[in-house]
């Protein structure tokens, strides 16, 4: 079975390109002919499967592998702009400087018109063709009412759509940044948002009007990312309006104001379209397409993720039932899960878009689903669930002060390609959950993390590693020289003085490395930099950095005592699985 992720698209924007791309499907229509006569003989080589793609396209009934479609990434030796054609999409997608795209924006734009019901999707055979939607879509006239109406349909079944059109229904006017951070599954790695806080400061100490526009342009996260794209079919369809958004915010004592273009308000079409989301009078609402793929993204364990969460939605779709039967449902399909897990599921699918009731202490699916659909597996087989999510079913129990989205620590922590996340969440763990003050560093020649409260500060080092994280002596000489440029304070040592962001009262300082887990000699490496520089520290992982905050915020654990416990030149442990 093909792996594939439908039901999250990025950077695929334009409406007309996916019209082109969904009359692809069409017999004899101008694309189709255009493709078969033209662009794929000049564009596609024969190895690449030229007359392969030609005889696909020239059928009555038109079904297409997937690969076929999408295309190859790019060939050892060649860079991104001088990659082959080696899809149709591809050819049918229009680059800056060449005829054609790369096989991201072809995979973005399937990805786009099977999630919204234009195309439909064979999971065993991994081939695409067009669905009766597709068909009213690629024969309606441009501009037309008829494809104004058809679009109108296809984009309202698609959850994220309607969340952010309810996000925008309630509170008029959102940046992409407070948007994104109530979209997706609550404390997922495939769901991140920048706190926005972040960008005001970093907005601030932007020196030129170039880095101002590369900071908004290039740092967001994955939900982030999600609203960009969802919101620029919005503006097309005339029910949304871009609109900048002056925002303020707090971090520590310090008060930052700033401009955030990329922001957005309903216009009185997208205010009428909005009672379709909500089934309001004569506005019925529509059905919601939600296919498998959509319920988990970067998970390592996304096809246990996607199973539970598919079983949920199917048995509360149009009924209200308890935790404790939903709970008793999932044991019967073989899932053993707490109530605290079931409770996050639920939420979630509001995030996602799903419209979710609660009646007393019963939650129901009030949307009818379509699309969704386990894929075949053995008979009476799950998926494996992952270590990683025991410990976040074990810390749903736990945690019931701090915020489960930040359950995202513990994916966080053991994906090598996610430092800057990881930096950000465990920042604004600390300050924005609880009262620390500081805020991620995270340069060059910088820690990644430095908080403090009262005169006690602490130095922190984030280390996402995909198999545990063993302290290697580069890292321990580094933490070595911060906690040096610390103590002399001299610009000479380090020109950005970033030692600044501690307040004058921090008198006690101590060290912190924080990863996933901790294998091998970290401890010399604790108790090295310690004797060198006359200053303790620990390491702790993600998990019991969670068990710490709720610990904190609950009150059972004073701040002093907190930075106590970085004194011990060991690993911080809590009462865990």
């Amino acid at each position: 079975m093909a792996d594939r992720t439908f039901g999250w698209i990025q950077e695929a924007y334009t409406l007309g390109n996916l019209k082109n791309v969904v009359s692809v499907f069409v017999p004899d229509s101008e694309i189709n002919r255009t493709l078969r006569l033209d662009k794929i003989p000049r564009l596609i080589s024969e190895k690449d499967g030229r007359d392969e793609f030609i005889r696909e396209l020239s059928g009555t009934e038109i079904v297409i592998p997937y690969i076929h479609l999408k295309g190859k990434g790019r060939p050892a030796g060649h860079t991104r702009s001088s990659a082959p054609c080696s899809g149709i999409i591809q050819a049918v997608l229009p680059g800056q400087r060449k005829e054609y795209q790369s096989d991201w924006p072809a995979d973005s734009f399937l990805r786009w018109a099977v999630s919204i019901g234009f195309l439909d999707y064979d999971r065993d055979k991994d081939v695409c063709f067009l669905s009766p939607l597709g068909f009213q879509y690629a024969q309606a006239l441009p501009e037309s009412e008829e494809e104004k109406e058809v679009l109108k349909t296809a984009l309202l079944s698609y959850p994220p759509v309607c969340r952010v059109l309810s996000l925008l229904g309630e509170e008029g006017h959102l940046t992409k940044f407070e948007i994104g951070a109530r979209l997706g599954f609550i404390g997922e790695a495939g769901f991140t948002s920048i706190p926005q806080p972040m960008i005001l400061q970093g907005l601030e100490e932007a020196k030129t009007r170039e880095e101002k526009a590369k900071l908004l342009q290039d740092t967001e996260g994955t939900s982030d990312k999600y609203v960009r794209t969802i919101c620029s079919w919005l503006i097309q369809m005339g029910w949304v309006n871009k609109v900048e958004k002056e925002v303020t915010a707090r971090i520590g004592s310090r008060i930052y104001t700033g401009i955030i273009p990329q922001s957005y308000q309903l216009t009185l079409k997208g205010r009428t379209i909005l009672k379709h989301v909500k089934g309001i009078s004569r506005f019925p609402r529509l059905p919601k397409r939600v296919m498998w793929d959509m319920l988990a993204t970067k998970a390592g364990d996304r096809d246990y993720l996607r199973s539970r969460r598919a079983h949920i939605l199917t048995y509360l779709e149009g009924t209200c039932r308890s935790v404790e039967k939903v709970k008793a449902y999932l044991k019967e399909a073989g899932m053993e899960e707490e109530a605290e897990t079931i409770l996050d599921d639920i939420r979630s699918f509001e995030h996602i878009g799903l419209n979710v009731k609660k009646s007393g202490d019963t939650y129901g699916i009030m949307d009818e689903i379509t699309g969704l659909e386990l894929p075949c597996t053995d008979k009476g087989s799950v998926p494996v669930k992952s270590e990683v999510s025991i410990c976040k079913d074990y810390l749903r129990t736990h945690l019931t002060h701090i915020d489960h989205k930040y359950l995202v620590l513990l994916d966080l922590g053991y994906d090598g390609n996610s430092d800057r996340d990881y930096e950000i969440q465990t920042a604004q763990l600390l300050t924005a959950e609880l009262d620390f003050q500081g805020a991620r560093l995270g340069d060059t020649r910088k820690p990644d993390v430095c908080v403090y409260y009262g005169k006690d500060g602490l130095i922190i080092d984030n280390k996402a590693y995909g198999k545990g994280y063993s302290l290697p002596i580069k890292q321990a000489d580094e933490m070595y020289r911060y906690i040096e440029e610390n103590k002399a304070r001299n610009e000479m040592l380090n020109p950005n003085k970033w030692w600044e962001i501690f307040d004058e009262s921090v008198t006690r300082y101590h060290f912190a490395f924080i990863s996933g887990a901790f294998t091998g000699g970290f401890k010399d490496r604790l108790n090295n930099i310690s004797m060198r520089s006359e200053i303790c520290g620990a390491v702790i992982n993600s998990m019991n950095l969670l068990l710490m905050a709720e610990e904190l915020k609950s009150g059972r654990l004073g701040y002093e005592e907190c930075f106590a416990l970085f004194d011990c030149n060991d690993e911080i442990s809590f009462d865990s699985p």
